[in-house]
């Protein structure tokens, strides 16, 4: 009676342990930490790129809990770059040089559209490495502009678009001014899109704030302060780079500088503790003196 007993109590538990709930992919993969993918850009004082960094010189923290850091590599994923160029500065010389020697540089390791942008996006070029058609998408920029445009939109438009493609490292570089605006979405849409995006947002800007590219009225003095306002969070929270030039013959150096950027890049995949709830704001730091770090402080919402 007492073997019947035991035997009896033995199916029990096996019959319960039946019903309870396993993932499919496995009892651990339920309790699994969330994985997060963030690039920075470290630089020595003459804007060189630092080698030989490892997880042990980053500390990384979300939601106020400190991050695991599960590799910290050299980034050597293609670079997917959306080059938007506005309309009014296409026929500049000076500007078209620029862009040629930024392309040449950053083609061996990039996928890049050439974007115009007047009251609306023109894809000259879907992104490509040909260097034949990157050049041959330069030459059919427009040489006559139109007086004004949208770069809000645009930038609203390719922020869409890539949160859709999903691709590894995206990045929109914009050579732009700093005023002007033919009206359109607000500031708030254009930054919660690009952190949507994970796009870093990089910019070469002509001008200054006071720059409104029109006659000055409220509208477009307010419009004016929609872009820098785009064009300097954007930059910050995306862990990318805004140079403000002051003359059209600054802009190739520029664009040679946010190349460094580009090509001092180290990825680094981090994982919060289980259960964390996933919060917008990051905090990545560099635990070594003497370097200059740009990373992002905003994470997309997924």
């Amino acid at each position: 009676m007492r073997t019947a007993l035991t035997l009896s109590l033995g199916a029990l538990v096996l019959s319960t342990a039946a019903l309870a709930p396993v993932s499919a992919a496995g009892p651990a993969a339920a309790f699994a930490p969330v994985m997060r993918t963030i690039y920075a850009t470290i630089v020595d004082k003459d804007g060189a790129k630092v080698p030989d960094l490892t997880a042990a010189d980053f500390t990384i923290k979300e939601s106020g809990k400190t991050a695991e850091i599960v590799k910290v590599e050299p980034a050597t994923a293609k670079i997917r770059m959306a080059l938007m160029i506005e309309e009014r500065l296409a026929p500049d010389g000076a500007v078209r040089q620029g862009l040629f020697e930024f392309i040449k540089r950053m083609q061996p390791l990039a996928e890049i559209s050439v974007i115009s942008v007047g009251l609306r996006n023109t894809i000259v070029v879907d992104y490509t490495q040909s260097g034949d058609a990157l050049v041959g998408a330069l030459n059919q920029l427009s040489l006559n502009p139109q007086p004004t445009s949208n770069l809000m939109e645009g930038l609203l438009e390719i922020g869409r678009a890539i949160e859709k493609q999903k691709p590894e490292r995206p990045v929109i570089v914009a050579v732009a001014f700093s005023g002007g605006q033919a009206g359109g979405a607000s500031a708030n849409e254009v930054l919660g899109q690009l952190r949507q995006s994970g796009a870093g947002l990089y910019s070469v800007t002509l001008g200054n704030a006071q720059d409104t590219g029109g006659t000055g009225k409220l509208g477009e003095m307010g419009d004016a302060a929609g872009r820098e306002q785009v064009l300097g969070d954007g930059a910050k929270q995306t862990g990318a780079r805004r140079i403000e030039v002051v003359s059209t013959n600054q802009v190739q150096k520029a664009l040679q500088q946010l190349a460094d950027d580009l090509t001092s890049q180290y990825v680094i995949k981090y994982a919060l503790p289980e259960g964390t709830k996933l919060d917008k704001r990051v905090s990545v730091t560099l635990n070594k003196k003497g370097f200059t770090m740009r990373a992002p402080v905003v994470m997309p919402d997924r």
